[in-house]
């Protein structure tokens, strides 16, 4: 089966340097433009079904990228960004102690935020029901439009990853990876056969 991972495109929130887990940030006028180029030069493959996040950014992304006349099976509170909880619309350089991504990949709670142990249930708990869907109305492939966390932890669980590899885990704006991967419908088991970000166009 193929899972093809997005992220969103660039935003006003990442101009201004803030954690937007869950806010509902817009895509910038950056970010739009990225979009546009990206849909020409890159390969964003087409399949069965398609997913986002409830958040604005990844249903206007997937607008751009897709097209409005391509469906969207379901925009999805499952495949948000991670809850950064105190620190939401705060900028990264004020806040003060740990950083939360340090904290997220220890599974500490940390400023009413959510841990990984939470993220990872939300996230492969959806996937697993989408595939379980897919397996039955025969069909092999899936894209979600989603969040630079929500990708980084699909890869560190299903590769799978130590914690220490979440920051290498490249998420550039707009674009993502395609996973191939096989699912035991069974026992509700996915592994992970191979990853590769999404080419440019030959």
């Amino acid at each position: 089966m193929k899972l093809v991972l997005v992220r969103h495109g660039y935003t006003v929130g990442n101009d201004q340097g803030l954690y937007t887990g869950w806010s509902n940030t817009m895509l910038s006028d950056k970010g739009i433009e990225e979009l546009k180029a990206y849909r020409k030069t890159h390969e964003y493959p087409k399949t069965d079904r398609y997913y986002t996040s409830d958040l604005t950014r990844t249903i206007d992304t997937f607008k751009l990228l897709y097209g409005e006349n391509t469906p969207i099976t379901e925009s999805t509170f499952a495949f948000r960004e991670i809850n950064f909880g105190e620190y939401e619309n705060v900028r990264w350089d004020r806040v003060p102690g740990i950083p939360y991504n340090e904290a997220y990949i220890r599974n500490q709670p940390h400023v009413a935020g959510e841990t990984v142990s939470q993220v990872s249930m939300r996230l492969l708990g959806k996937l697993t029901a989408v595939l379980r869907e897919m397996q039955e109305a025969g069909e092999d492939s899936v894209t979600i439009v989603c969040h630079s966390g929500v990708i980084k932890t699909f890869i560190m669980f299903l590769k799978p990853l130590s914690f220490e590899q979440y920051y290498n885990i490249d998420t550039p704006n707009g674009l993502g990876y395609v996973l191939d991967i096989e699912f035991d419908v069974a026992n509700n088991y996915i592994t992970l056969n191979n990853y590769e970000p999404i080419k440019r166009k030959k």
